[in-house]
């Protein structure tokens, strides 16, 4: 990326609760030194409008460098208050609050955001005192009506920006899911197609020489097409229908490749009504098969499962194919991939992930993983 891209790429993270930051420590520190100066200029020049020595030598001797100390030590307060709450708040904290889309946000990061300011503004009055030795008493001006008056106003001020901000992006990730919805909606109706006829192909050719293997792999079809359909209708699926859909798909090609497929389904009995986006996991499934295990003349063996870590929820499909570096077939779900990755993005945020990877042993892993704690739309 750019330099103005991995910038801008930062800026949007500042917006994310994680507990591990991916953004390059110079883009953090320039983004904090750009608050600094930002927010220290604007007070300076408020102050000194106020005061009526805007441009004097007062004005740049006193109130430019003091408004830059107390708008680097509410900077500080910051980093180190969200940074703090992030590092020793468990992760389903986190996952609960960036799920929360109502007025529960704003109350959070409004209070939040106005205890760090008041911490940075007190820490400030003392570096001020101790630099210029300038006679503030802190409890003076904790006493000062005006005081309390311009920060409640500049708080609610605060508030009334998160409020916008926070209300604006909600709209946009719906409009975005929507979009991804029904992006999703013209992939399958592409795919599918092709899939059956594939699977009506097999079956035809199979009636004149194998009567009793076209039978069977009409009834296994069938049972396929039962667990998929009702999923293509909704926007949520069970992690137990999902499952029934992979057990009739790997079926499927099972009769197709025979002993050379080897399928193993693990799903524990209190996940089975885990709610989740329909048709996530078949997308993997069939990368496994059609680029890692066809290709060898052993097969291999897929594994699927799904299990519960850390308040998350994490669904993987193992195989000991060719692997990532093996060569790659024409035909591949690129496009599949980069839906579901679209999808996770929209439903549920930087808390969800799509990963593959090299699977010890070899072959490939691949992992999803999303918040059990936040509710599918």
């Amino acid at each position: 990326m750019t330099f103005t891209e991995e910038f801008a790429q930062a800026l949007r993270n500042q917006r994310v609760l994680m507990k591990h930051r991916p953004d390059r420590l110079r883009f953090r520190v320039l983004i904090y030194l750009t608050w600094t100066l930002g927010f220290g200029s604007f007070f300076a020049v408020f102050a000194g409008i106020q005061g009526r020595h805007l441009g004097t030598f007062r004005w740049w001797t006193e109130s430019l460098p003091v408004n830059m100390v107390v708008s680097l030590c509410v900077t500080l307060c910051f980093f180190f208050g969200y940074r703090g709450f992030e590092l020793l708040a468990p992760q389903r904290w986190l996952d609960a609050i960036m799920g929360w889309r109502d007025w529960r946000t704003g109350v959070f990061y409004s209070t939040f955001s106005i205890c760090m300011a008041l911490l940075g503004v007190i820490g400030g009055m003392f570096v001020i005192d101790f630099i210029w030795g300038i006679n503030r008493p802190l409890q003076k001006i904790l006493g000062s009506i005006g005081f309390w008056r311009e920060f409640f106003i500049i708080s609610g001020l605060i508030t009334i920006g998160l409020t916008l901000r926070y209300r604006a992006r909600w709209k946009q990730e719906q409009l975005q899911a929507r979009v991804t919805e029904a992006q999703l909606k013209l992939l399958q109706g592409q795919i599918e197609p092709h899939f059956l006829f594939n699977t009506l192909a097999n079956v035809q050719s199979l009636i004149d020489f194998d009567p009793e293997r076209a039978k069977v792999m009409l009834e296994r079809f069938t049972d396929y097409l039962r667990a998929s359909l009702g999923q293509l209708r909704g926007d949520t699926t069970t992690l137990a229908q999902e499952f029934a859909m992979l057990e009739a798909y790997l079926a499927l090609m099972q009769l197709r490749m025979g002993e050379r497929l080897r399928v193993t389904l693990a799903l524990p009995p209190e996940l089975r009504d885990v709610e989740l986006p329909p048709l996530l996991a078949q997308p993997l499934v069939e990368n496994a098969i059609h680029h890692g295990l066809e290709p060898k003349i052993e097969g291999g063996h897929v594994l699927v499962s799904a299990r519960q870590l850390d308040g998350q929820l994490v669904i993987e499909v193992a195989d000991d194919g060719q692997g990532l570096d093996g060569p790659r077939r024409r035909g591949g779900n690129g496009v599949a991939l980069d839906n579901i990755r679209a999808r996770l993005t929209a439903r549920y945020g930087t808390s969800a992930r799509l990963e593959l990877r090299p699977r010890d042993g070899g072959g490939t892993l691949a992992l999803i993983q999303f918040p059990l704690s936040t509710t599918t739309p």
